[in-house]
């Protein structure tokens, strides 16, 4: 069987209309309000007693820094060091800095701007990662939904849940939050419409993100994908399923290009 006697089809009502930007503006612009009197009350950066003063910020500036050469050390001669000194007693940056956001794709894409900004940018990054976190739960939520308005509503539901406003404390949390959404839409995808070779860039992606999430992460990937093989949700052939398998290892093994050496 080609693809699954019970694939859900969203249904539009007459919406045919996406709402995908729609759902990213929204979920972005909120996020912006609810941090807009504290950016300027801290004249342009955003203070949050705690993890998020003391590691947060200065992790994305200095190895913002580190990894243009301009960190300490700066490297010998050209050649670009992978050994922090000025970590702890001194760490390898891999192993120091994998958890906290070396395989954040929003981290490498703060990249792109000079070191001296990251303290004044890490708002805008929240803003972006709320609306990446909105628009992956309406991508995966419209396939559910009545209706796509019901999907941007759930999405933003979602992005701006207690869990999500409140662990912006731990700025690496909401990176988490932002990227799960596009695993259960791409192990969705593989089943119901019988696309290939999205579901291991989805296990990548979010294994190169943070590897201790990730464990959390798979465990409810497991159970929503056995329970709605139980119920019927899912109807998948053997052959369908080894192919299952096969991306899901490839997903891993792409993403052990950081959690093997962390």
């Amino acid at each position: 069987m080609e693809r699954s006697g019970t694939a859900r089809q969203p249904q539009l009502l007459g919406q045919k209309k996406d709402k995908f930007w729609l759902t990213v503006g929204l979920c972005a612009l909120t996020a912006a309000l609810f941090f807009l009197p504290f950016y300027i009350i801290d004249g342009g950066f955003f203070h949050y007693a705690g993890d998020f003063n003391s590691q947060q910020i200065s992790f994305y500036r200095y190895m913002n820094g580190f990894l243009k050469g301009a960190g300490y050390p700066a490297g010998y001669e050209g050649v670009k060091n992978t050994f922090s000194w000025a970590t702890d007693l001194g760490s390898g940056t891999m192993n120091a800095y994998s958890f906290y956001l070396y395989g954040s794709p929003f981290f490498w894409f703060s990249l792109l701007f000079p070191q001296g900004w990251l303290p004044y940018l890490m708002v805008p990054l929240l803003v972006l990662k709320f609306g990446v976190a909105g628009l992956g739960a309406y991508t995966y939520l419209k396939r559910y939904s009545a209706g796509r308005n019901y999907a941007v509503i759930g999405a933003c539901l979602y992005a701006l849940s207690g869990f999500t406003v409140y662990n912006t404390f731990f700025n690496h949390f909401v990176d988490c939050i932002a990227l799960f959404p596009f695993l259960l839409w791409a192990l969705d995808s593989y089943v119901y419409d019988g696309v290939r070779g999205v579901f291991p860039l989805a296990v990548a992606v979010n294994l190169l993100n943070n590897y201790f999430f990730f464990a959390g992460q798979i465990v409810f990937l497991f159970l929503y994908f056995f329970i709605k093989l139980l119920t019927g949700e899912y109807r998948i052939t053997p052959g369908r399923f080894g192919r299952l398998a096969f991306e899901s290892l490839l997903g891993v093994a792409l993403g052990c290009l950081f959690l093997w050496p962390a």
